[in-house]
């Protein structure tokens, strides 16, 4: 069985959620989501060759085909939401190319007892282990998430190897707009043509600045926008590093691991007396509530009203995964 930090993710949050997506997948991405998935793919190409407004511009047009079919899973505005991840497709990309970047290459699986396990972050030429994240807001409980997780736990501890973590932070989506510097600055109330994004010591801005944002006009180029984000002291790109983990922390993952791979597997083996389906139907597992709505799960239509999604394939919401 190959092994990944989703895989052990969704079958410790829920069973139910982890029997439906090893055949269905849902079709509508989370906006964050999807920006994470083709971004970390953009600073990869990047980190081969790839010009970053190359990257960028692929990116966002992947994004922008999702967003208009079939859509994404928000309840406001898609195109205004897409726009606004395109421009930080744009200034990420852009302040990310100035850091440098090392080449990086995509790992093959490791062994882990009888299964495998499928690294999900980059890996450098010195075999040094490089993750990429898009977060609302990076503080201690943030970062504590992340070092805990099966993502940079899991890949640490197969690999035995150390990582490096880099982040952006993307801020909170609030009146149609994703309301971070990547996208947003603001326009002096009296000087025309004066823009900033903070003080230079990080405070907010005194005054009735008003929000202007990148995807308003065809005149804001990547480049300009990260001159002014540098001149403002705008954080763009943090670091930080994971030791490799000790003897114990290993040997731990190993057990763990290959505990949750045979529970995964029981579930494809057992028959039901009761139902004569295997144990592993989605509708046989007992729904985990408390993980039904923090955040909310996309497949709520579906395990709250079954009878009124008889047929996945037709519910326009979800398809099947490809054999």
């Amino acid at each position: 069985m190959l092994l990944n930090h989703q895989l052990l993710t969704t079958f410790q949050r829920c069973k139910r959620r982890y029997a439906l997506e090893r055949d269905w997948k849902v079709d509508r991405w989370r906006p964050r989501q999807l920006f994470e998935k083709l971004w970390r793919e953009a600073v990869y190409r990047m980190s081969n060759g790839e010009a970053p407004n190359q990257a960028a511009q692929e990116a966002c047009t992947l994004f922008l085909e999702q967003a208009a079919r079939p859509g994404l899973d928000i309840l406001t505005d898609p195109y205004t939401i897409a726009r606004d991840y395109c421009s930080i497709f744009c200034t990420s990309l852009e302040a990310i190319s100035r850091a440098g970047l090392l080449s990086y290459e995509l790992p093959l699986p490791v062994t882990i007892g009888d299964h495998g396990w499928q690294t999900s972050a980059f890996v450098d030429e010195s075999g040094l282990l490089h993750a990429w994240f898009a977060v609302e807001r990076w503080d201690r409980d943030t970062m504590a998430q992340k070092l805990h997780s099966w993502e940079v736990f899991g890949d640490c501890a197969a690999n035995q190897v150390g990582m490096t973590l880099h982040v952006i932070e993307i801020g909170r989506m609030a009146g149609g707009h994703q309301h971070t510097p990547w996208a947003r600055i603001y326009a002096h109330p009296a000087i025309h043509g004066h823009h900033r994004f903070q003080q230079t010591d990080g405070t907010k801005l005194e005054g009735a600045w008003k929000p202007k944002w990148y995807q308003d006009s065809d005149k804001n180029n990547a480049s300009d926008w990260v001159d002014m984000m540098e001149a403002d002291n705008v954080v763009g790109v943090r670091t930080v590093d994971v030791k490799e983990l000790g003897k114990e922390h290993v040997e731990r993952f190993h057990y763990d691991a290959t505990r949750l791979a045979a529970r995964m597997q029981r579930m494809s083996e057992v028959v039901s007396p009761i139902t004569g389906r295997l144990e592993g139907d989605w509708e046989d597992e007992i729904m985990e509530r408390p993980q039904c709505d923090i955040p909310p799960c996309p497949w709520q239509d579906l395990c709250y009203c079954p009878s009124g999604v008889t047929n996945i394939e037709l519910s326009g919401l979800y398809s099947r995964r490809m054999a």
